[in-house]
């Protein structure tokens, strides 16, 4: 005689205070109320889109590949998750099956997308026993029901038809020692409430330790302006070049100011490259990349204007170019440094 034993399934909400056991470093479950998953996965992938964290992050291209797939992965899972939260009633035994065996494997799916979205930012994770319970239940159901375990399995799983509908369905697991079957009822909804408490916990985790390390990044620059690396006497330097070039001061003065101006940009190359920001902004590249020519060609035309490629007045144009160009680095040096001064 089979013996029945019902067993509810302890899977409802759980509160953000609920106690779990977690290394040190590993992620911890915030008190406060958190946003939703949807919100959150956008919240991150605008914080790994900050051009600083996306260059470091796209030097390691399976690292970035894996954060796309995973970000996109948990944003198609949660339509999929809330598609199945508006569904009515399945018109067929057919349809409910492939309801219910398409859910289950949306949460499986997205708990793996955010393990992988931990690893690929290097933030330990531990899985909640809760979410080991749901991914159990998805193996048991709709994973492999007709075989757990090794060899000849260690169980069998059975959805009793009669009792499916969108909402869940009972479970029998049968076992191969004669041991009598464990019945279960399975709730989708309760599910669903579970997961998404624990991962809205997870996924803000995350979110705050990027926002933590960019706040630590900006705090160790706030201080150290790059408009400063521009010095006042910059107009001066460019007087005395201009004077050079028409004869009122030796050539050696132009040389040394032209010299002046082009350790000016090395040091905000310094500075750009000590931040991590060298090359992510494309209007300071380009600015950067079109001062090389002229400022090369003014160190030549001082040295030994006979070898020059250009004349007096091409040095002048280039002197003014010069100039101009680097007081736009100036002030996008000035936003730079607002950027650093604000709260990420």
């Amino acid at each position: 005689m089979v013996l029945f034993v019902w067993i509810n399934v302890p899977f409802g909400k759980i509160s953000g205070s609920r106690a779990r056991a977690r290394g040190a470093g590993q992620l911890r479950v915030g008190k406060e109320k958190m946003t939703n998953v949807s919100d959150l996965e956008q919240d991150i992938r605008d914080f790994i889109n900050n051009p600083r964290k996306q260059h470091a992050l796209l030097q390691d291209s399976a690292v970035w590949n894996m954060l796309c797939s995973c970000l996109d992965t948990i944003g198609d899972t949660e339509l999929a998750i809330a598609a199945y939260q508006t569904w009515e009633n399945p018109d067929s035994e057919g349809a409910a099956y492939l309801v219910v065996y398409g859910t289950l494997q949306a949460l499986f799916i997205q708990q793996d997308a955010v393990e992988n979205l931990c690893q690929a930012l290097t933030i330990a994770y531990v899985r909640d026993p809760l979410l080991n319970g749901i991914r159990e239940l998805r193996n048991d159901s709709a994973g492999h029901p007709t075989k757990r375990g090794g060899g000849m399995g260690r169980a069998y799983n059975f959805i009793s038809r009669s009792s499916l509908t969108i909402g869940g369905f009972d479970l029998m697991t049968t076992y191969p020692d004669g041991s009598s079957p464990l019945f279960r009822h399975v709730s989708i909804p309760s599910l669903i409430g579970t997961q998404k408490d624990i991962l809205q916990n997870v996924l803000t985790e995350v979110l705050q330790k990027l926002k933590k390390e960019e706040a630590d990044h900006r705090a160790k620059y706030k201080d150290k302006r790059l408009q400063d690396v521009f010095p006042p006497t910059l107009g001066y330097y460019f007087q005395k070049i201009s004077e050079a070039v028409h004869g009122s001061k030796p050539r050696e003065f132009g040389a040394v100011h032209v010299q002046f101006v082009a350790q000016t940009i090395e040091t905000f190359k310094e500075q750009l490259r000590e931040r991590g920001i060298l090359e992510i902004y494309d209007s300071v590249t380009y600015l950067l990349q079109l001062l090389e020519y002229p400022i090369g060609e003014l160190s030549a035309y001082f040295d030994n204007s006979q070898l020059c490629s250009i004349n007096d007045k091409g040095a002048h144009i280039f002197a003014f170019f010069v100039e101009k160009h680097i007081q736009e680095l100036k002030a996008i040096s000035k936003e730079i440094d607002e950027t650093y001064e604000s709260e990420p």
